[in-house]
C-alpha cells in the first residue's frame, strides 16, 4: 500500500507541475533560509562552549550605579585575581588578561624578530598570567603549555603567526622586539592553536605579565583597574550565594579602605554605587552589548531570536502556500476522491495519501533547499561576516533535516488531508462541490498572515536602512572626510615632529596632528576621575576620558571649540592645562569653566577651553565626560586633506613616510572608513533584513501567483456571463483583484502596530536615532500593494480579456 501511495503521489506532482513546481520552489527559499539562519544562531550561541569545563569559568563583570543609569565594566585592578585564588576556597583557579592598547606592547605593534632587521606590523596584543593558558584550555603546537608565560619577558605566538614567519620551523627560542625597542627581547615559549571562531578571545600574542607593572604601584591599587579577571569556580558551588559573599568580601576588606586611604569621596557608600557579579564563560558573546570597553564587538541575544523569529516566519509562508493550493484547487481532484470512495477507499487511506504527498513535496523541497543553502553560504558568510560552513560531515544534521522535511510535510499537509478526504462521493460525482469555498475563510486568513509577515519585515529593513543612514550622514561633531591616519608613526620616535611638518608642507594637506586618541573604536581609551579645586575627598568625583592631544588636534578634526582656547605651541603655562567637552562641564557643574581648575588624582589643571559635544562612542550612548591633555601619543597621525586629488595625496604621503622608515609598510586608513566599521553589526542586520524581506514577500507572492491563478480559473464562468451581459475589462478586474487587495490591507492594518512596537524597542538601544514617521509605514504599505497587485493581474487581466465564447461553448 505505501509503494502505491508514493506512485500516485509522484503521478499528482508530474500531472500538477505549475503547482508542483510552486510549492516546492516556494518551500525550499524558505529552508533554504532557516538552515542558513539555524547555523549561524547555532554559531553564536555555541561560543566557548568547547573549552573544557566551560560551565565552572566565569568572567568577573561590575556594574556602576549613578541614579537611574547603570554602566556595566569588565575592568578590574591587578591584585583582584590572585586575591580571590587566595581568600575564597570557593575559586579553584583565576587569572588575568589586559589587551588596552593605551598600555605599550598591547593591542598592536611592529614586530621585528632576532637577525632580521625588517619590521612587521601585526595586531592581537594581550597580555595574559600563564593561568589563562589553564582556565581557557589553550592547547599548544611547540612548547609546554604549563609553562608557556610563567617566565619574564616570554611571548607565545599563534599557529596562523609561527606559519607566516617561521614556515615547517619550530620558533621556539627565537626573541621578538617590539615597536623599535631593541632593549627588551621577548622570547617565544610557546606556538598556540589558534583561537576557534566561536571563540571570544581571538589573540595572535600572550605576552606574560609575569614581574610587569604599568607604573608604580600599579600592581597593588585597588582603583586602577586594567584587567579582565576570569575565575573557575570548583563543582557544586552555589554561584549566587559566592557573588553575594565575593562583593561584600572585596568591597568591604579591600575596595572601600583603598578608596579611603586614596581620600575618595563617598568611600562609604561605594557598595551602594559598585556591584560585581560573574558572568558565565559561554554568556559572554550573547549577553554583553550593554558592557563597555568590550575586547572585541559582540553579537546581541536579540538579534539571535529576530533572526530565528524571521527563518521561522519564511518557512510557515512557504507551508501556507501548500495548505492554500491545495484547498484552493479542490475541485479539481474531487472526482478523484468521489471514485475512490466508491470503490471501497476508507477516508483514513484517503488522509495517509494526501499526506505522503505532502511529505514528498517536502522532503524535494528540503533536498533543494538544502543545495540552495550550499550555493548561498559564501554570500550569506560575508553577509554575516563569520566564518560558516555547512556541516556535511555531521550524521546529526542530515538526521534533522530529515526529521523536519517529515515534521514540515505531515503539518502543512494534516489540513488539506482531512479537508480533501472529507468530500461526499454523492455530492461530488453530481457535481455539486463549490469549487474550494468552503475553505475560502481559512485560506484568506493565511494569505493575510502571509503578507503580515512581509509588512513587518519591510518596515524593519526600511527603518534599519534609515538608521543606518542617519548614523554615517548625520552630524557627530567632528569632520571625518578626507582624514587619513596614518599608523605605526611611533617608531619614528623623536623624529616624529619632523615627520608632522614635513606632511603639512605638502601640497593638499590642510593640517596634521599627532595622536593615538581619536573618535572612533580601535583607538585608545584612558579613564580618570576628576573633581573641582578643592572639592577632593568633599565631592564624588566624575568619571571622564582623558586624550593626550597636541595643538593641531581640534582644527584637524573640525571640532568646534564654544569657549575658551586651544593650546599653543611653546607656552609654558599649557603644560598644566586642559580642554574639556561640554559633557564634562555639565558633569561638574560649572556654567563658566574656562579659568576654573579640575583635579584629577590630586593634582590640578586649569581649564582654558570648552569644545563642543561630539560622538567617541557609537551612537547608542550619550557623549561622555571628556579632558584633553597636551602632549604626544604617537601611533597614529591624522591628516586632512584639502584636495580632492585623492590619489596624488596618498603618494605624497607615502613618499615621504618612505624617506623616513624605508623598511617599513606604508600603512593608512580613511577616517569615515574607520567610523563605518564601528557599525558592522548593524550594516550586516540591515544586510540580512533586505534579504529575508525579499525572500518573503517572494514566496508571499508564489503563493498569491498560484491562488490567483486557480481562483480566477474557478470565475471564468461567471465572468463570461458578466461580460454577455455588459460588463466591462475594468469591472471584471475590480472584482477579480478587490478580494486580495482587501486581504493586503487587512494585513497592512494588522501588521503597522506590530512593525511599529519591535523597531520601536530596537531604537531604544540608540541615545541618537530617527523618528518613526508615518511615511516609512505609508510606503511599507505601498511597496505590498503595488507587488500583489501586479501579481494577480496576470491571470487577472487574462480573464477579463478572454472570449465568453469559448467559456461557454459547452453550456
Amino acid at each position: 500500500m505505501l509503494k502505491n501511495y508514493f506512485k500516485i503521489a509522484f503521478r499528482s506532482l508530474l500531472k500538477n507541475k505549475g503547482f508542483s513546481f510552486i510549492n516546492i520552489f516556494g518551500l525550499s527559499i524558505g529552508v533554504a533560509a532557516c538552515i542558513l539562519i539555524s547555523i549561524y544562531i547555532l554559531h553564536e550561541s555555541s561560543y566557548d562552549k568547547h573549552i573544557a569545563n566551560s560551565e565552572d569559568v566565569y568572567r568577573l563583570n561590575r556594574d556602576y550605579i549613578d541614579g537611574e543609569r547603570v554602566d556595566a565594566g569588565i575592568h578590574f585592578s591587578a591584585n583582584t585575581a590572585p586575591t580571590l585564588l587566595i581568600d575564597f576556597e570557593e575559586v579553584e583557579n583565576s587569572g588575568r588578561l589586559m589587551s588596552n592598547g593605551l598600555f605599550w606592547g598591547a593591542g598592536s605593534n611592529e614586530i621585528r624578530f632576532d637577525g632580521e632587521d625588517t619590521q612587521h606590523y601585526e595586531e592581537g596584543f594581550a597580555y595574559a598570567d600563564q593561568s589563562i593558558i589553564d582556565i581557557m584550555d589553550i592547547k599548544m603546537v611547540y612548547g609546554e603549555a604549563k609553562t608557556a608565560l610563567s617566565k619574564p619577558s616570554t611571548i607565545v605566538i599563534s599557529k596562523t603567526i609561527a606559519d607566516k614567519y617561521f614556515k615547517n620551523q619550530n620558533p621556539i627560542g627565537r626573541s621578538m622586539f617590539l615597536n623599535g625597542n631593541n632593549e627588551i627581547p621577548f622570547k617565544i615559549t610557546g606556538v598556540m592553536e589558534n583561537f576557534k571562531s566561536n571563540s571570544h578571545l581571538d589573540f595572535d600574542f600572550f605576552i606574560t605579565l609575569k614581574d610587569v607593572e604599568f607604573g608604580e604601584g600599579e600592581q597593588t591599587r585597588w582603583f586602577q583597574n586594567n584587567y579582565f579577571t576570569y575565575v573557575v569556580l570548583r563543582s557544586g558551588i552555589d554561584v549566587k550565594a559566592f557573588e553575594n559573599k565575593m562583593d561584600r568580601t572585596l568591597m568591604e576588606k579591600y575596595i572601600k579602605p583603598s578608596y579611603k586611604l586614596a581620600g575618595f569621596a563617598g568611600w562609604e557608600q561605594a557598595h551602594e554605587r559598585e556591584k560585581m557579579y560573574l558572568q558565565p564563560l559561554t554568556d559572554i558573546n550573547l549577553y554583553s552589548t550593554h558592557v563597555d570597553f568590550e575586547s572585541s564587538s559582540r553579537n546581541d541575544i536579540k538579534v539571535i531570536w529576530i533572526f530565528g523569529i524571521i527563518a521561522l516566519f519564511i518557512l510557515i509562508i512557504a507551508s501556507i502556500n501548500f495548505v492554500n493550493l491545495s484547498t484552493a484547487k479542490s475541485a479539481n481532484r474531487a472526482k478523484e476522491v468521489g471514485l475512490r470512495k466508491v470503490v471501497g477507499s476508507s477516508r483514513s487511506q484517503l488522509i495517509k495519501q494526501f499526506l505522503v504527498e505532502s511529505m514528498v513535496i517536502s522532503l524535494i523541497a528540503f533536498c533543494v533547499g538544502l543545495a540552495l543553502a550550499a550555493l548561498i553560504m559564501p554570500v550569506f558568510r560575508t553577509m554575516s561576516g563569520v566564518a560558516l560552513e555547512l556541516p556535511w560531515t555531521s550524521f546529526r544534521f542530515f538526521l534533522t533535516i530529515l526529521a523536519s522535511s517529515l515534521i514540515v510535510g505531515i503539518l502543512a499537509g494534516l489540513y488539506p488531508s482531512f479537508y480533501l478526504s472529507n468530500f461526499r462521493p454523492i455530492n461530488v460525482l453530481k457535481g455539486k462541490l463549490s469549487s474550494g469555498s468552503k475553505s475560502k475563510g481559512l485560506r484568506s486568513s493565511l494569505v493575510v498572515f502571509q503578507f503580515t509577515v512581509s509588512v513587518v519585515l519591510i518596515v524593519g529593513t526600511l527603518i534599519v536602512n534609515k538608521q543606518m543612514s542617519f548614523i554615517l550622514n548625520s552630524k557627530v561633531g567632528f569632520e571625518k572626510d578626507q582624514v587619513v591616519q596614518l599608523y605605526s608613526t611611533n617608531v619614528l620616535n623623536d623624529r616624529i615632529e619632523t615627520f608632522k611638518e614635513e606632511l603639512k608642507k605638502l601640497p593638499g594637506v590642510s593640517n596634521v596632528t599627532i595622536s593615538d586618541y581619536l573618535p572612533i573604536e580601535g583607538t585608545k581609551r584612558n579613564g580618570n576621575s576628576f573633581v573641582n579645586e578643592g572639592r577632593d575627598g568633599i565631592d564624588e568625583t566624575i568619571p571622564g576620558q582623558a586624550w593626550v592631544i597636541d595643538e593641531d588636534y581640534i582644527g584637524t578634526m573640525g571640532m568646534n571649540l564654544v569657549d575658551g582656547r586651544n593650546f599653543i605651541v611653546g607656552r609654558a603655562s599649557d603644560e598644566q592645562a586642559v580642554i574639556i567637552n561640554q559633557a564634562m562641564a555639565k558633569a561638574l557643574r560649572l556654567d563658566d569653566p574656562v579659568g576654573k581648575r579640575v583635579s584629577r588624582f590630586g593634582e590640578l589643571w586649569e581649564i582654558i577651553g570648552v569644545v563642543e559635544d561630539f560622538n567617541f562612542d557609537t551612537m547608542k550612548t550619550s557623549v561622555r565626560p571628556l579632558c584633553f591633555f597636551r602632549g604626544i601619543s604617537p601611533s597614529i597621525v591624522s591628516i586632512k586633506m584639502k584636495s580632492q586629488d585623492v590619489y596624488t595625496v596618498l603618494s605624497s604621503l607615502e613618499n615621504t613616510w618612505k624617506a623616513f622608515v624605508p623598511n617599513m609598510v606604508f600603512r593608512y586608513e580613511f577616517m569615515d572608513t574607520s567610523f563605518a566599521k564601528m557599525y558592522d553589526n548593524v550594516s550586516r542586520m540591515k544586510l540580512i533584513f533586505t534579504a529575508f524581506a525579499i525572500l518573503a514577500i517572494l514566496v508571499a507572492c508564489l503563493g498569491l501567483l498560484a491562488l490567483s491563478a486557480y481562483m480566477v480559473e474557478q470565475r471564468n464562468k461567471e465572468m463570461s456571463i458578466r461580460k454577455v451581459l455588459g460588463a466591462s475589462i475594468q469591472t471584471i478586474f475590480r472584482l477579480l483583484t478587490k478580494n486580495f487587495l482587501a486581504l493586503i490591507l487587512v494585513a497592512l492594518v494588522i501588521a503597522i502596530p506590530i512593525a511599529y512596537y519591535l523597531m520601536y524597542n530596537w531604537l531604544q538601544d540608540y541615545e541618537y536615532k530617527v523618528e518613526m514617521s508615518w511615511t516609512v509605514f505609508a510606503f511599507a504599505g505601498i511597496i505590498v500593494m503595488v507587488i500583489a497587485l501586479l501579481t494577480i493581474s496576470y491571470h487577472a487581466m487574462k480573464s477579463a480579456l478572454i472570449n465568453p465564447a469559448k467559456v461557454l461553448r459547452s453550456e
